[in-house]
């Protein structure tokens, strides 16, 4: 829906990936259809729990997806997206890249739905697995081989303890058996140590209470590298989207990062 709302607003329009609008639709019930065309109702929720928010979500599946083709171009021969949901990267890009596998791993319930509205490429593989159930080193047991792998866990990290994260990079690094990329998102906390998006109202703060979706954890900027160091990998770039577009109002205190695996 957040990709609707913004692909509807001609000042902001510009910035969804070519298709994504499309693919998103589809995935949409009738119901919440009619609501992604209520763009005026959408803007004053969004002012009143986080401002910026959707045009966020854009810009950092924008820059998620050019981490991945820099992956891709420097050899990486599996797509692995981690908790996919309803994002549209691997339908987008597999037509493009035939040679390349791209795995969708998600909970059973919600890739039913998405497979159902969407026609996937050939080269895309769904592995349906409640990952609060099943780890993921055997959820993708034997699906990949020894080329390089690019790893992607969107909107993820920050419903997971810190044990819990660490233990994904652990999983991860073991499935790159032939070296790869790890691109993610990660909260920062605020100013007075909260794990939440630095301009969320105390109303946002309330329905996440109300939904029991708690953020569990979150990395300060400057530890990025040693994070990333202690489980094998290296950290190739990151990004705080409010900071590089200061003429947009964005949602502020989460970062992109692109890392690399070391060893």
């Amino acid at each position: 829906m957040a990709t609707a709302y913004v692909a509807r607003d001609r000042r902001f329009a510009q910035y969804v990936p070519p298709g994504a609008a499309e693919l998103c639709a589809r995935c949409l019930t009738p119901g919440k259809r009619l609501l992604a065309r209520l763009r005026p109702l959408a803007w004053a929720f969004e002012r009143a729990t986080i401002p910026g928010l959707c045009l966020h979500f854009v810009l950092r599946k924008r820059w998620i997806e050019h981490a991945v083709r820099s992956a891709l171009a420097r050899g990486a021969r599996y797509v692995v997206v981690i908790g996919a949901g309803y994002d549209t990267l691997a339908v987008r890009l597999a037509p493009e890249f035939p040679g390349v596998r791209f795995i969708e791993v998600d909970h059973p319930a919600t890739q039913a739905a998405k497979r159902a509205a969407l026609t996937a490429p050939r080269n895309i593989r769904f592995v349906a697995v409640d990952l609060a159930r099943a780890p993921l080193a055997a959820a993708l047991a034997g699906s990949l081989g020894p080329e390089p792998a690019v790893f992607v866990a969107e909107g993820l990290l920050m419903y997971l303890t810190a044990a819990q994260a660490a233990a994904l990079f652990v999983a991860v690094h073991r499935l790159q058996a032939g070296g790869g990329d790890f691109v993610f998102t990660v909260m920062e906390p605020a100013p007075d140590g909260a794990i939440r998006f630095h301009n969320a109202t105390p109303l946002e703060r309330a329905i996440l209470a109300l939904w029991k979706e708690p953020f569990r954890s979150a990395v300060p900027r400057s530890e990025l590298a040693a994070l990333l160091a202690r489980h094998g990998f290296a950290l190739r770039e990151w990004a705080d989207l409010a900071a590089m577009h200061p003429e947009l109002t964005l949602a502020r205190g989460e970062l992109v990062v692109h890392a690399t695996r070391t060893a």
